[in-house]
């Protein structure tokens, strides 16, 4: 980090700046991990794909399309 000259404060407020970026994106990338972990990302792309709304009906099938995709995948050792 370079020192601002513009102030006593400044240099501390750059460094905070950039612990909230980082911090920022760190969580970003946590909440979009737990969001795949939990299928909540691949639901939504199945409501994109399906051109639907969030609904039990869609849940109830996109369940379904999940798990015939899980059956078809190969085992491995």
């Amino acid at each position: 980090m370079s020192q601002i000259a513009c102030g006593a404060g400044a240099l501390a407020r750059e460094t905070l700046d950039a612990i909230l970026r980082a911090s920022t994106r760190s969580f970003t990338v946590l909440v979009a991990a737990l969001r795949e972990i939990f299928d909540e990302s691949a639901y939504a792309r199945f409501l994109d794909r399906q051109r639907a709304t969030s609904s039990p009906i869609a849940y109830a099938e996109f369940l379904r399309e999940s798990e015939i995709a899980k059956v078809r995948r190969p085992r491995c050792c």
